[in-house]
């Protein structure tokens, strides 16, 4: 069979795409999808607790964002950009560059001269750092929120607050959970109260969740890895609401794959590690039963997971919908409620 990624391609307008959050989480559209009966709605977020049925649970990812991008001097004065990746340990991290000339291993990019990394290992557009005390302090102390680079903006003080979910706890993500940007601590409350389950796990969002696809046959793509952490108890607790023929609805493409990497690979117990599944069409999901999702863009990799779940035909179909609606697209936008 062969596969195409350019037959995830469609066309958006410019003026849809969301480059600033909506004065209220809350008041994101809604369009709501079954599966099975085809039906469509349109609502607003706000009216969430009422599409979902008592004994259902909900996972969110509960990961914060921190500030990942720094700006360096490198030793012969040169700017060098980089994004947090990920920590190896409590002094080393890595992150990816973006530099005019080559770096060079063992030389220094500095903040400012009190406050500098060293260059230990560089592999492709990946740098490891080293920094005499905790490297993820620079990044809190001074680095700027790194926005999606589609939104033609600088990072401003309202960014640092809308550009995190309102249950963010573990600092590891340059990227927001985006499907859980709508959700308020009041409509969390409205859920709880109407008997559905409102669950946790971690995944922490990198480069990789949003990278490219920049080959045709888009199964080629290295889709990377991720840390994630769930806990037994969690799993448990999924398969109490399974056996009960109540549903598992997933709050993001990132909580979704860190519970189908967990049931994929026969994962056992509480589990700490690197999350590497790479949804595609034809993937038979095992845990969830519907999905709270924005709108992706085209030939993506969390567009390529959504049509896992409905079909290509079926979100393309979906998202001509809501362009013919004025739905505001990508990590400020939207919103979709798939039941499967």
């Amino acid at each position: 069979m062969v596969v195409s990624i350019k037959d995830y391609n469609y066309f958006l307008p410019k003026k849809l795409i969301a480059s600033h959050p909506r004065s209220k989480r809350e008041q994101a559209k809604l369009m709501i999808f079954n599966k099975c009966s085809k039906e469509l709605k349109h609502t607003i977020f706000s009216d969430i607790p009422s599409y979902l049925e008592k004994g259902d649970m909900i996972i969110l990812n509960d990961t914060k964002v921190i500030p990942g991008r720094l700006f360096l001097k490198k030793e012969t004065g040169g700017t060098v950009e980089i994004l947090f990746h990920k920590i190896i340990d409590e002094n080393n991290i890595i992150c990816i560059f973006k530099s005019s000339r080559k770096l060079i291993i063992n030389t220094k990019l500095y903040l400012d001269k009190n406050n500098f990394f060293l260059i230990k290992n560089i592999s492709k557009n990946y740098v490891t750092l080293f920094y005499s005390e905790n490297p993820l302090s620079l990044f809190m102390n001074y680095g700027e929120v790194p926005l999606p680079k589609y939104i033609k903006r600088k990072a401003t003080k309202s960014d640092i607050d809308r550009y995190q979910t309102t249950y963010a706890k573990n600092n590891g993500s340059v990227a927001a959970p985006t499907a859980g940007l709508h959700f308020t601590k009041s409509i969390l409350e409205q859920i709880k109260k109407k008997g559905i389950h409102v669950e946790y796990l971690t995944l922490h969002v990198t480069y990789n969740t949003f990278k490219p696809i920049k080959i045709d046959d888009y199964t080629q793509h290295e889709i990377g890895s991720e840390y994630c952490s769930i806990s037994e108890d969690l799993i448990s607790k999924i398969n109490y609401i399974k056996k009960n023929k109540k549903n598992i609805i997933a709050v993001g493409t990132t909580a979704t794959r860190a519970l189908e990497n967990y049931a994929s690979k026969n994962i056992k117990g509480d589990f700490s590690g690197e999350a590497d599944l790479y949804i595609t069409p034809g993937y038979k999901f095992k845990i969830i039963d519907g999905l709270i999702t924005n709108f992706h863009l085209p030939q993506s990799s969390l567009l390529l997971l959504v049509s896992a779940l409905i079909g290509k035909d079926n979100i393309l179909n979906l998202y001509n919908k809501a362009i013919e609606n004025n739905y505001r697209f990508y990590s400020y936008g939207d919103s979709m409620f798939i039941k499967v």
